[in-house]
């Protein structure tokens, strides 16, 4: 899916790819054995709690499980089984265990949440940003982007030589001004929304864009005090009090009252 960056001064249209990367640190994968038998050891996924639906019902189904010695045709008790669980996915069922298809319900299906004082707030989910809107008051010192932890990075790029120059003239101003571009993006398909920095960059004599991507701020308890006797002549960072904040939630009508 397209995405277009507007800015003051352009608009242009990119393409968006995760960021590549090059292992650094050797993350060989370890593996386990007991040193008295040599045997291998494997960490395995295990069932501790289960439950059957009736389906068309919703009840929930007592069980009586056999298990049998596939060798010898012998019951096994239980108690001498390990559930592993290899394989699991997931099933949007309604109160009766009907199993429910999402795509096909379409808008049939309403989303909601109840709040701390029990109303209800219907909702919908986030459609995929296509737009990137930085106005001139959104583009901010770097140094911001320190304050939060970016949980993805994709590069932005074009092949069309105009847009391409226009993207230039764009990075070598933020560059020189050593400024990012604050805005919102969402995947979509879901309840999502992350703080958006737009960042240029220059990597052996190119440049290129950078959407970092992250919904969570660093918190910082356990700073120090300068001692009062060195004197330290220290540039305070600013603070993000510029950002508009981001959008929780698409509301698609008024609260209504949770009923009992």
């Amino acid at each position: 899916m397209p995405l277009r960056i507007r800015t003051a001064g352009i608009e242009v249209d990119v393409k968006m790819k995760p960021v590549g990367n090059e292992i650094m640190v050797p993350k060989p994968e370890i593996q386990m054995r007991r040193i008295d038998t040599g045997d291998l050891l494997e960490k395995v996924r295990v069932v501790t709690d289960r439950r059957y639906l009736w389906i068309g019902h919703g009840k929930e189904l007592a069980t009586e499980t056999r298990l049998i010695d596939p060798e010898t045709g012998k019951d096994v008790p239980s108690s001498e089984a390990l559930e592993i669980l290899s394989h699991y996915n997931y099933k949007l069922v309604d109160s009766k265990g009907n199993i429910v298809d999402e795509r096909e319900m379409g808008e049939l299906i309403e989303y909601y949440y109840v709040d701390e004082k029990g109303d209800e707030h219907v909702v919908r989910p986030f459609e995929r940003t296509q737009l990137l809107d930085i106005p001139p008051e959104n583009w901010v010192p770097s140094t911001l982007v320190d304050e939060f932890v970016i949980t993805a990075v994709y590069e932005l790029y074009t092949d069309k030589k105009l847009d391409m120059v226009k993207l230039w003239e764009l990075a070598e101003k933020m560059l020189k001004e050593d400024k990012v571009g604050v805005t919102t993006y969402s995947h979509g398909r879901g309840f999502v929304s992350y703080y958006a920095f737009l960042c240029p960059i220059m990597v052996n004599g190119k440049f290129g864009w950078l959407l970092k991507l992250t919904d969570t701020k660093m918190r910082f308890d356990h700073l120090m005090e300068i001692p009062a006797k060195i004197p330290l002549p220290v540039k305070q960072a600013p603070t993000l009090e510029r950002l508009p904040p981001v959008q929780l939630i698409v509301a698609t009508a008024k609260k209504k009252k949770q009923t009992s």
